[in-house]
């Protein structure tokens, strides 16, 4: 599509449709790469003059941006999107669902919901603005959810926030097929950027954009490369070089692909975050095969004993799923043994939710939702007395901090900032005038509980200047 100004300044003339200022609104459920996803969106969008708007009742067009992992992402999704039948009525505006329920039930959606207009999956993210065309040209309840299935990954990171923080996708799809997990079905298999394209797109925001923490995305991350030759600490290695990139993250990884090679790098690069989300999922080995899982509990636990002799300063969090099929009571203790071993930062934790389409929603069930909960309380109640004891050893350190913003806090507004190990630290500054957006700071925690920790400025850095 060609673009060009109309007569009226503030209208773009694309193919033969013109296209006033117009408001985009984007709700987004789910992981981390759904919200790279809608940033690329907004950033594609721009092309055919739409802004982004917080206000749903000031847009032209709304864009859900879907999330098929979660179960109560799904419900919210569909109760918002039944709800957008209302603005119908009262205006002229466009409906649409993306991500990763439009990608696997992007008809179905389309014949249940009137309202919506038009629906794409995860593989035509970056054909939005052909899609958006579409629409404005006067098609009707359409659904598109694959473009290119070439084996070439290429991909410009594209960012819009204005932030030292940036999403830079690495590797897309998964190749694992857990019994549980609907990715594969939605983002299809692995494929990998390579790493000169990562480091040059990388060292572009850096110098023009001013990003200076990056997170490395993919659905396992630490299969990156292996189809090109390539692995992520050689990737790491390489944005370890780029001057004025301070912080490198990833996730998220899969324990199967954590390589010796990946843990060395823990422990000799100088900007690799202090932190890894390594999901486990259960901690019974039983439950583990039928999730597919790949690995033992003995397997874990040495990589993670590894890392720690890698880098003493790493913290380690999870993801466990409560209540799998057929789950016992001793698998469900397996699971809290587990928590006292690997002592855990924090946890990311759920019921089991069955997801159409995968091995586990054939399995026959025999529990409960009311065990489900219990089993989840008991999880999440273990992981919080963990919890406080892990935290209270940060009580009198010091640590390096990118402010991210400010925060409501035990009934007060303060700043707050993510150390290299990922915790949140509350602080007030030093005047109420005083600004710290985007500062690097010290910052000596001096209390701190299972969910949160307080400290107290000790320097502060100005912008645009990191750690050394």
């Amino acid at each position: 599509m060609s673009t060009e100004m109309s007569t009226d300044a503030n209208v773009k003339v694309v193919g033969d449709i013109e296209f006033p200022p117009r408001k985009v609104w984007i709700k987004t459920y789910g992981c981390q790469m759904n919200y790279h996803d809608t940033e690329r969106i907004v950033s594609h969008l721009e092309g055919l003059n739409f802004s982004l708007t917080e206000e749903k009742d000031d847009a032209d067009l709304m864009i859900f941006n879907t999330c098929a992992i979660r179960d109560l992402a799904n419900q919210k999704f569909y109760s918002h999107l039944g709800n957008t039948k209302h603005q119908k009525k009262q205006r002229e505006v466009k409906v649409a669902a993306a991500g990763c329920i439009a990608q696997t039930e992007s008809k179905e959606l389309l014949k249940k919901y009137p309202q919506l207009d038009f629906a794409f999956g995860t593989d035509v993210i970056d054909n939005v603005g052909e899609l958006v065309y579409r629409a404005y040209a006067g098609d009707k309840k359409f659904a598109v959810t694959s473009w290119d299935r070439s084996d070439n990954y290429s991909i410009e990171t594209k960012i819009s926030h204005g932030s030292p923080q940036a999403f830079v996708n690495i590797i897309k799809g998964c190749d694992k097929f857990c019994s549980y997990c609907i990715v594969p079905f939605t983002r299809g298999r692995e494929k990998s950027r390579t790493i000169t394209e990562i480091v040059n797109d990388t060292a572009r925001l850096v110098a023009h954009q001013g990003v200076q923490e990056v997170t490395l995305l993919g659905q396992n991350v630490n299969s990156f490369g292996k189809k090109n030759g390539e692995s992520l600490a050689e990737l790491i290695m390489e944005l370890e070089k780029i001057e004025g990139l301070e912080l490198i993250r990833y996730t998220t990884s899969h324990p199967y692909d954590i390589s010796d090679e990946l843990i060395e790098v823990h422990g000799k690069s100088k900007k690799l975050a202090n932190h890894l989300h390594l999901p486990v999922q259960s901690g019974s080995n039983t439950v583990l095969q039928r999730m597919l899982r790949q690995y033992s509990i003995e397997h874990y636990l040495e990589r993670l004993d590894r890392l720690r002799e890698a880098n003493p300063n790493i913290v380690i969090s999870t993801d466990i799923i409560a209540g799998f099929p057929n789950e016992t009571e001793q698998e469900h203790r397996d699971t809290l043994k587990l928590l006292d071993k690997a002592r855990y930062d924090f946890i990311y934790s759920y019921n089991f939710s069955s997801r159409p389409g995968t091995k586990a929603a054939r399995m026959k069930d025999i529990l409960t939702k009311d065990v489900r909960g219990r089993r989840l309380r008991e999880i999440q109640a273990h992981q919080l007395e963990i919890q406080a004891e892990v935290r209270q050893e940060m009580v009198g350190k010091t640590y390096r901090v990118l402010v991210e913003g400010k925060g409501f806090m035990k009934g007060q507004t303060k700043w707050k900032g993510r150390t290299s190990c990922y915790r949140i630290v509350h602080f007030e500054g030093e005047t109420h005038e005083s600004d710290y957006q985007w500062h690097w700071v010290d910052l000596k925690v001096t209390s701190a509980t299972a969910l949160s920790c307080q400290g107290e400025i000790v320097k502060d850095y100005g912008r645009r200047q990191g750690p050394h």
